[in-house]
């Protein structure tokens, strides 16, 4: 269980590689959910108590994470 909430437009960032990725809420699922990201087929097992959360990044890149791995920005 996450017990973080994430509202459509929120700024979102997560650890990637050696660094931080940062970006956008852009959808969030308490559902299985797939998309093709980056020509690769990504899925997610969103529940209420840890969503998928489908992020937008700046440079137009997207990202499908769960709840657990995002902080607030």
């Amino acid at each position: 269980m996450s017990g973080k909430t994430f509202r459509k437009g929120a700024p979102v960032t997560w650890h990637w590689g050696s660094g931080t990725a940062k970006g956008k809420v852009a959808e969030v699922f308490e559902r299985r959910v797939s998309r093709t990201i980056e020509g690769k087929r990504i899925s997610r097992n969103g529940t209420a108590d840890n969503p998928a959360v489908l992020v937008e990044q700046e440079d137009g890149g997207k990202a499908l994470k769960r709840a657990s791995e995002l902080s607030h920005h």
